[in-house]
């Protein structure tokens, strides 16, 4: 009688915590005895946490990730987005919350008031990260001023570092419609052929057209005859700006042969830019059209070279004598920042030959500042061992 009685007393603790744990309740009940559940409520709410199912991403007991999470965050979103891991793994670049799985970076897991579950309005959460790019205009483009960010941008992942969700003029041409407008404007061009972002800033500017600030001087005064029509390829820029020709005869040139095209223009706009030279205002920016092997490279490194997209710093950007293009040897350019180094540097110059090579040691032999490297100070391997015994082999 007394087993019976223990047999039916067990079999209702079991029911009552099949009730508390079963997939139709899930544990919000008892989650609940320790959360405050309005810190999960909000205009929207995600679905887990609608239909009582904390089970759904977090472990009631124990869990090798923070919060409890059954995964780390992003294997544990993508577990339902499929479509969009999909999307995003066919990205050829990806924003860096995403690449880093940190999805709660833009996103609250349980509810908030926007859709998407952002945890801000789309403008504002963008530039709380993108802080350069939250300025003020005389005349700005809607989207910009509405904050409405991902009407260009894809937020999750792109085709270029832009994250753009077209490139060339069919991003524009998706709003701007009036094809016959935009041929008067731009003298009778196709514009489905024209670059619309070299010449108007897609934020804002202080014309009512966004045309970037600074502007070529024939462009400014109309006299296209200037330029068009006359000599071709460099000799078009030469003919005004003779001086530069100089800055190219060098051993190291970044004068480029272009079928016949004009090599000046594969840095400069020849009419409009954002500052001096008809440059874009990122430096960077306009360097790695190019040299876009680079910026994949250090953007997969731990440690980076601050400031590495001010190119100017330490290159000439016409020519050198020196490899890269360096401002200098590379002993010279590193001491212009690193000037302590020159007192208690490893032996360099003539002097120290690299005994894996035979050249002459420099800043560069153990240090990447360009692409940048897994390990501090940017070395090619660990500084406590690793590096030092490709040379020193007898320790």
């Amino acid at each position: 009688m007394k087993r019976r009685i223990i047999s039916t007393l067990v079999m209702f603790v079991v029911s009552l915590v099949g009730i508390v744990v079963s997939p139709a309740s899930g544990l919000a009940a008892s989650c609940f005895d320790c959360h405050n559940s309005a810190d999960f409520r909000g205009k929207v709410v995600h679905s887990p946490v609608a239909e009582n199912r904390c089970d759904q991403c977090h472990s009631p007991h124990v869990a090798r990730h923070e919060g409890l999470l059954l995964q780390e965050q992003k294997v544990l979103c993508f577990s339902c987005h499929r479509q969009l891991e999909k999307r995003v793994n066919n990205s050829a670049v990806m924003h860096q919350p995403v690449k880093e799985g940190t999805c709660r970076s833009c996103h609250a897991p349980h509810a908030a008031d926007y859709a998407g579950l952002l945890t801000k309005r789309g403008g504002d959460l963008c530039f709380s990260c993108h802080e350069q790019a939250k300025k003020s205009y005389a005349n700005m483009h809607e989207p910009f001023k509405s904050g409405k960010c991902d009407a260009c941008h894809d937020p999750h992942g792109g085709s270029d570092y832009r994250l753009l969700k077209a490139t060339g003029s069919s991003l524009c041409l998706g709003c701007h419609k009036a094809e016959a407008e935009m041929k008067k404007a731009h003298l009778g061009r196709d514009s489905r052929n024209l670059d619309c972002l070299g010449c108007h800033h897609p934020h804002g500017g202080k014309e009512r057209a966004l045309l970037r600030e600074i502007k070529h001087q024939p462009f400014t005064s109309g006299n296209c005859q200037a330029c068009h029509g006359r000599t071709q390829g460099a000799d078009a820029c030469l003919g005004c700006h003779p001086d530069v020709l100089a800055t190219f005869n060098h051993t190291h040139s970044h004068l480029q042969s272009t079928d016949g095209g004009n090599p000046c223009q594969a840095c400069h706009n020849p009419h409009v830019g954002d500052r001096a030279g008809l440059l874009p205002a990122n430096e960077g920016q306009g360097c790695r059209a190019c040299h876009e092997g680079t910026f994949t490279r250090r953007a997969k490194m731990l440690h980076q070279h601050p400031g590495w997209n001010k190119c100017s710093d330490c290159h000439d950007l016409h020519g050198s004598d020196w490899p890269g293009m360096l401002k200098g040897s590379p002993e010279v350019v590193c001491a212009r920042c690193h000037e302590d180094h020159k007192k208690f540097t490893h032996p360099i110059g003539d002097k120290a030959p690299d005994p894996r090579n035979g050249v002459p040691m420099n800043c560069m032999t153990c240090h990447d500042a360009n692409a940048g490297t897994m390990y501090k100070h940017f070395l090619h391997g660990s500084a406590e061992r690793g590096l030092c015994v490709q040379c020193h082999l007898s320790y």
